[in-house]
């Protein structure tokens, strides 16, 4: 075998296993977290209307503790 091929038939550590499944749930928080703060605009719409759900509540929870965990990841895998 060359050395070439033994490369790429390397297995992941798993420090590397985590470190990529850590990288997609931080990928997939933003994306999730992008979401639901393009839909806020509407939600206070219904809110100046006196319309205010419990829905639109967790939804912010939401937003707070998906942003927290995000800048937790990212203050923590920058150097």
């Amino acid at each position: 075998m060359h050395p070439q091929e033994i490369d790429l038939q390397k297995h992941a550590s798993p420090d590397e296993m985590r470190a990529r499944v850590a990288n997609i749930q931080l990928q997939n928080d933003a994306k999730e977290l992008a979401g639901l703060c393009a839909s806020i605009p509407g939600d206070m719409d219904a809110i100046k209307q006196g319309l205010l759900s419990p829905a639109v509540l967790e939804k912010l929870k939401r937003v707070e503790k998906l942003s927290k965990h995000v800048r937790e990841q990212l203050t923590r895998t920058t150097p």
